[in-house]
């Protein structure tokens, strides 16, 4: 399990700068720095079909440590799929897409 630091504002499931969704995906299979990641958890309820009811039963009472899934095969913090990291940081503040969102954490191997 990996604490989440979440800079992203619009995402539905940051709650005070801390991730509370139960599992998150990190993409960014060819990524070769945070530039090619993103999360592909990230809900902007305002842009979304989805409810906000629903977004919550994916959501656990406490924010953070997260189950992080990861396909960026060039992170060190990826093995076997899942982030090992103890901590990351999902960043670009102003994301209102799933796009414009970056695992700031991505360190190269």
């Amino acid at each position: 399990m990996t604490n989440v630091n979440c800079n992203v504002k619009m995402c539905g499931y940051n709650e005070d700068s801390k991730c509370a969704k139960k599992r998150i995906d990190i993409e960014g299979l060819f990524a070769k720095s945070k530039i090619g990641t993103f999360c592909q958890s990230f809900k902007n309820p305002h842009n979304s079909d989805i409810l906000v009811s629903e977004m919550a039963k994916e959501m656990s009472p406490e924010a953070s440590p997260v189950k992080v899934k990861c396909s960026a095969n060039y992170c060190i913090h990826n093995e076997n799929s899942e982030c090992i990291a103890k901590e990351i940081t999902v960043g670009n503040e102003n994301a209102n897409y799933r796009s414009e969102t970056e695992c700031d954490s991505f360190k190269a191997r």
